[in-house]
């Protein structure tokens, strides 16, 4: 895999990078990932994670010795893990509609799961929203709004791994712009 959006937009290694987002503190090590990514086989899981790690997109946080093996928790490295507008620019159409279409099965797999948690634990109090918005910004406005909006999320992304407990759930949250349809 020479490219970084080969690499990334694999719907395993997306799965992956999801689950390591959300244990970006600790790590997880193959086998958490395996309770976490249950749809994935572990051979698999563990094929994609060696191709991951040799890209340089996911790395080894600390190593644990457990018996006569060497655990290794793994980390995002997200500062690979991103694609910056110069390099989404550089992606073919068909390369950016498999992205969006793989980004949007993986929202659909999360929310089934969402609903499937509901409906084992008899609840009825589904906070999911849906939104869609049209806006009319001129060019500079436009651009404010998705700096305001990278900053909120990204503010709110750390703030969740300094305050992160057992307890606490993990939220998802799906954002796609399309400019001028």
């Amino acid at each position: 895999m020479d490219n970084k959006m080969e690499i990334l937009m694999h719907p395993v290694r997306m799965k992956i990078c999801l689950a390591l987002m959300g244990n970006k503190e600790n790590g997880l090590t193959p086998l958490e990932m395996v309770k976490v990514i249950k749809d994935v086989p572990q051979a698999t899981l563990y094929r994609h994670i060696q191709s991951m790690v040799e890209a340089d997109v996911i790395q080894v946080l600390k190593e644990k010795k457990v018996k006569s093996v060497t655990e290794k928790y793994y980390v995002l490295n997200e500062d690979y893990a991103t694609l910056d507008k110069n390099e989404w620019g550089k992606v073919s159409a068909k390369e950016k509609l498999d992205y969006i279409s793989y980004y949007q099965l993986l929202l659909l797999s999360k929310y089934q799961l969402y609903l499937q948690k509901l409906e084992e634990e008899n609840r009825t109090d589904d906070n999911s929203t849906f939104s869609v918005v049209e806006f009319q910004l001129d060019e500079e406005h436009f651009t404010q709004f998705q700096n305001e909006l990278n900053k909120l999320v990204t503010k709110y992304y750390h703030a969740s791994s300094k305050k992160k407990e057992k307890s606490t759930p993990t939220q998802t949250i799906g954002i796609t712009i399309i400019p001028d349809s």
